[in-house]
């Protein structure tokens, strides 16, 4: 959403600015200012440093491990889908996964690895606009975790899919009404940044999380280059504010009762 990109708000105060210059008054001299501050802030936000520092937000508080949960041996993983890059050919076309996607999956197929019996649940509907193949079939994002995680070694048999959601809350609705039912407890897959919306909406549907973080995008950063806006700064800024922006979105729709679709 454009809205939310320090982008937007640069050139909307800075139209800002010049409508407060044609007009006299303190409160155009107070607006102009307001705006001013505004564009100041704005290319801030497009700095490694402000952009680490969002992303530390939301990165921080997530474990790096499925640990934690309490007694019992949880044996069921929910791997959420990231993007896809282009337009896949057919439902195995892995390859046009985005890197987010592709970490998630290869991080839950570590996991399923590590213990016998495990099973892999992949949860993505087609991604609108590139989720059809040329031949017009729709292809579930969770279709293609589920071929690339089949390339890495995992068996069929390990692996289920929900493939009718688009956002994150319908990942979670989805899975809740998955059949066979899922057990109340299981492994979330995502990456770190996404893992404070992704577990309050898995744990709004009912399930008790056990998270388990990848696709980590906190680098350090160090004066005064940190300082200086850049466009990786610019989209890693965008897609904190984006996450921000949804948790407290779902935070309110929890408010209001409305957990359903």
């Amino acid at each position: 959403m454009w809205i939310l990109s320090p982008l937007s708000w640069l050139l909307l105060a800075l139209v800002g600015v010049c409508l407060c210059a044609r007009s006299r008054g303190r409160r155009a001299r107070a607006l102009s200012w307001a705006c001013a501050m505004a564009a100041v802030l704005a290319v801030l936000a497009m700095t490694p440093m402000v952009a680490n520092l969002l992303v530390a937000m939301l990165e921080k508080p997530v474990p790096v491990s499925g640990a934690g949960c309490g007694d019992g041996e949880v044996d069921v993983a929910v791997v959420l889908a990231g993007a896809i890059d282009d337009t896949p050919v057919d439902a195995g076309d892995f390859r046009v996964l985005s890197l987010s996607s592709r970490r998630r999956v290869e991080a839950g197929v570590a996991w399923w690895s590590a213990g016998p019996g495990r099973v892999l649940v992949m949860s993505g509907g087609p991604q609108p606009g590139l989720g059809a193949t040329p031949d017009g079939d729709t292809v579930a994002t969770a279709s293609l975790m589920a071929a690339y995680a089949q390339r890495l070694g995992v068996d069929t048999a390990a692996l289920r899919m929900e493939a009718g959601s688009s956002t994150t809350w319908e990942n979670a609705q989805g899975l809740r009404r998955q059949r066979p039912a899922l057990p109340p407890r299981v492994v979330l897959v995502t990456s770190a940044m996404h893992m404070p919306r992704a577990r309050f909406a898995l744990t709004r549907a009912g399930f008790q999380v056990c998270p388990l973080a990848t696709d980590r995008r906190q680098l350090p950063f160090g004066l005064p280059g940190s300082l200086v806006p850049g466009s990786s700064a610019l989209e890693k800024t965008e897609a904190a504010v984006h996450e921000l922006v949804g948790l407290a979105h779902y935070r309110v729709r929890a408010w209001r009762g409305s957990d359903g679709e």
